[in-house]
C-alpha cells in the first residue's frame, strides 16, 4: 500500500523548523559550553559532577564541554546531525539520571534545578536524531539522490 506524501507546504515547513531548531540548539548549547569551560570553570563543573557521585567526574565534565561546544558548532552548519543528536540524548539522560532526577521536573520548583530544562533539550535531540539535519545543512549537500536506493519515497518528506 502506497503512503501518500504530505502536501509540499508541508515538507518545506518541516525543514524550515528543522533548520531553526537545528541552530538554536546549536547557539544554546555553544553558550553553555562555553560557560562550563570559561564562566564557571572546569574546577566548579567538575566539584558539581563529584557532589552527585557521577563516576569519572573530571572526564565527564571535559566530555559534555568539548560535546556542547563542537557539538554546538556541527548542529548550527548541519554535519553530522544524527551522531551529534544521539551523543546529546545520551548526555542529557545522564545528566537527568545522575543529577536531576531527584529534585523533580521544575527548575524553580521545591527540589530547584529540576529536570525539565534538560528534558526539553533531550526532546530535541531525539527530533534531531529522528529527522536529521534537513535539506539546509552539509548533511544534505552529500545526501544521493533518495530516488535511487528507495523507489522514490524521500525520506526527509515522510508523514
Amino acid at each position: 500500500m502506497r503512503r501518500d506524501r504530505p502536501p509540499a507546504f508541508v515538507r518545506g515547513v518541516r525543514h524550515l523548523v528543522l533548520l531553526i531548531s537545528r541552530v538554536v540548539l546549536g547557539l544554546i548549547l555553544i553558550g553553555r559550553g562555553w560557560h562550563r569551560w570559561q564562566g564557571d570553570g572546569l574546577d566548579r563543573q567538575t566539584g558539581y559532577l563529584i557532589k552527585y557521585g557521577v563516576p569519572y567526574a573530571d572526564q565527564a565534565a571535559w566530555a559534555s564541554i568539548i560535546l556542547e561546544i563542537v557539538g554546538g558548532v556541527f548542529l548550527l552548519v548541519g554535519a553530522l546531525t544524527p551522531l551529534i543528536a544521539l551523543a546529546l540524548v545520551i548526555e542529557q539522560a545522564l545528566i537527568i539520571a545522575w543529577t536531576k532526577w531527584w529534585k523533580g521536573p521544575w527548575l524553580n520548583g521545591p527540589g530547584g534545578d529540576g529536570f525539565e530544562y534538560t528534558a526539553a533539550t533531550l526532546c530535541l535531540a531525539l527530533v534531531l536524531l529522528g529527522y536529521g539535519a534537513g535539506r539546509v545543512s552539509v548533511d544534505g549537500l552529500f545526501r544521493r539522490d533518495p530516488k535511487d536506493r528507495s523507489g522514490g519515497y524521500d525520506e526527509y518528506d515522510a508523514p
